[in-house]
Order: structure tokens, then C-alpha cells, then sequence
């Protein structure tokens, strides 16, 4: 996990109100260590943080990592497909609380970006296992075909699908929440027409501040999210591989035959275009 300069303080005035016992650092890239009884800390230049599982150790990381003191939730909604010609469009919208944050921190919730395959289903499962509030909106490729049809005959552009979706995700989590203090982050895309969909769905409120940010991918509750949706992506284009008896992440749209495209393929994607036009051209 990763540590802000104000938790980096905060563990230096526990080391000193413990009389903790500092050692020498071991390379360059270590800003501090620690090794006193069963506490072993060591801080890195980079603010990666690594400690021993012991109960002394886990207590004192504890007691300096900063908590939202003034929201009762949290939420954060990410996408993943939007990228990809292949499989589907997801949008995940998790709500956590205060102590859910710091609990994510601890087990290495990161960007799912950053994540190799088996560390992103090992938090995947831990997310699930800790019966987190989400919602999600998928749309399949023969859905997200027909809905980019439909935005474009409006004079839409798949930013404007984009906002839908998250402004769809946010709203179905929101319902489930009671009163309170409610913080939503977004990694911002376009801020003018996600806030048009979230006037539209109503998702606007008093007690609810909405953030886009540009590092949004650095919240945990959006990190969170991201990681729910890559696992789902994942495991859906696992079970349209096994379907239609192809290897979507290790081929080109070519390589398909094109009457199956519209079941597993974004057709606006040039890549994917080229091969439906030319075979109507035919």
C-alpha cells in the first residue's frame, strides 16, 4: 500500500511518542525503516509501504491512515471495454464507507490497470466477499451495438453513451442508500456531458457532491469499482471465447468470421467496420 506525506508524518510522531527503534536503511530506495520487537515498517521514496503481519504492526498502520470523516459513503464508478473492439461496455458504481476505504487500502486495492490477471480475481473475490453495495450497467456487444446506433441517430457520440451508463450505475447504487452525506468520484472524460446525465437521471442532490477528477484512477472507491468491472469483463469475454470457439485477446476482427461480429464486436471500431463493410461490399 501507499502512504501520503501526511500519514508519513503521522507514523513519525508514533515512532517517537513509542520510542520505536529506527534502523539503517538496507538500499536507496528506502526513506525509512523500522525493526523493534515484532513491529517491522519500511517506508519506500516511491510512498509504498510494507510491513510483517503482526498485530503490533497492523495496529500502528492502523492508527495513522486518514479516514472521510465527512461523508458516510463514498462512491466510485469506473469503466472498462471502452477501449477494446471486443466484448462488452461496464460500468460499476461501488459505494463504501469510511472504514471500507481503509480496509481496501490495506490489502492492496489499486487501479485494475496496474493488476496482473490472478492478483485482479484475488481482490475481485475479496471485494465480493465483503458483501460491498455496487451496481453495475453491461452492455453486451449486440446491446452496446444497438444503443450507439440509437445515440448516433441523435447526433450523440459514444462520450454521451459513456455518461449514460455512469449516470445510470450512480443512480441505481444511490437508491439503495439511506440519508447521509454522500461523495461521488468519477475519473473524468468529459465533465459537460456527464453532468447533463446526472441532472437527467436526477442523481443531483443536497447531500450528495459529485467529483471528476483526472485522477480519479487514484480514489480507492474508484479503484474499487474498476476492479469489479475488469473481472466482470474478464469473465465475460471468457464465456463468449467458449461460445462462439474463438480467442478474442489474441486476435483481429478478420480473424472471425463476420456474420458473428455483431455478437462479440464494438462495430463502430474501424478495425471492426472495415471487415463488416467489406464483406457487405462483396
Amino acid at each position: 500500500m501507499s502512504i501520503s506525506l501526511a500519514e508519513l508524518e503521522k507514523l513519525r510522531n508514533q515512532i517517537l511518542s513509542m520510542g520505536l527503534k529506527r534502523a539503517e536503511p538496507t538500499n536507496p530506495y528506502e526513506l525509512l525503516r523500522i525493526e523493534d520487537g515484532e513491529i517491522m515498517i519500511v517506508v519506500y521514496k516511491s510512498g509504498k509501504l510494507v510491513h510483517n503481519n503482526t498485530e503490533a504492526s497492523r495496529g500502528l498502520i492502523d492508527s495513522i491512515l486518514e479516514r472521510e470523516r465527512e461523508y458516510d459513503h463514498i462512491l466510485g464508478s469506473d469503466e472498462v471495454g471502452k477501449g477494446e473492439w471486443y466484448g462488452p461496455l461496464i460500468v460499476v458504481c461501488a459505494a463504501l464507507k469510511p472504514d471500507d476505504i481503509v480496509h481496501f487500502r490495506k490489502i492492496g486495492v489499486k487501479d485494475s490497470k496496474l493488476l496482473r490477471r490472478s492478483e485482479l480475481t484475488k481482490l475481485a473475490l475479496e471485494i465480493k466477499k465483503s458483501k460491498l453495495l455496487y451496481r453495475d450497467v453491461t452492455l453486451m456487444p449486440e446491446i452496446y451495438n444497438t444503443r450507439y446506433e440509437e445515440f448516433q441517430r441523435e447526433r450523440k457520440t459514444l462520450n454521451d453513451l459513456l455518461a449514460w451508463c455512469h449516470a445510470t450505475a450512480i443512480r441505481t447504487t444511490l437508491a439503495y442508500l439511506g440519508s447521509g452525506g454522500i461523495k461521488v468520484v468519477i475519473d473524468k472524460f468529459d465533465v459537460k456531458k456527464t453532468d447533463l446525465r446526472l441532472e437527467a437521471a436526477k442523481v443531483k442532490d443536497e447531500n450528495v457532491e459529485i467529483i471528476q477528477s483526472s485522477k480519479g484512477d487514484t480514489e480507492i472507491p474508484v479503484s474499487v469499482a474498476s476492479i469489479i468491472a475488469k473481472h466482470m469483463f474478464e469473465t465475460r469475454v471468457d464465456a463468449l471465447n467458449e461460445k462462439y470457439r474463438v480467442d478474442l485477446r489474441n486476435c483481429q476482427p478478420s480473424a472471425i468470421d463476420p456474420k458473428m461480429l455483431p455478437h462479440l464486436a464494438k462495430l463502430h471500431f474501424s478495425n471492426v467496420s472495415e471487415v463488416a463493410e467489406g464483406t457487405a461490399s462483396r
